[in-house]
């Protein structure tokens, strides 16, 4: 097992990716906003335990939890008013929910970032 393969860091790159997939499907819902039968698309991810724990208590080297990843999925939003031309981008929404991508990436690197610095002061001291 190396330095970097814990599963926490593997997620956190999954997590990484998919925000990163989320910005480009909002960016491209802002750019076709005025694109007639355009459909504007979302993206849901979350955290899925590829094999649950057999048991309630364990130690760290009894790694019996199985893999974690993260499931991604795109569709196209319903929930929204088609305009006259067929479009449904809102773009209030796609703007909050690009604010919102924005922050929570920026915070995944911020995470990720305090992690290495940790090692980084482990491995000079």
């Amino acid at each position: 097992m190396g330095l970097f393969d814990s599963k926490i860091q593997s997620l956190s790159e999954q997590a990484l990716d998919a925000a990163w997939y989320k910005q480009q499907v909002i960016s491209n819902n802002i750019a076709n906003s005025s694109t007639p039968d355009y459909k504007a698309k979302t993206v849901e991810f979350g955290i899925i335990l590829k094999e649950k724990c057999k048991c309630k208590y364990h130690t760290p080297d009894e790694d019996k939890g199985g893999d974690i990843s993260l499931s991604v999925s795109t569709t196209y939003e319903t929930n929204t008013n088609q305009l006259l031309n067929g479009n449904n981008v809102d773009m209030e929404k796609e703007q909050l929910d690009l604010a919102d991508v924005q922050y929570q990436y920026s915070a995944m690197m911020d995470q990720m970032n305090n992690n290495y610095a940790m090692i980084r002061s482990a491995i000079t001291k």
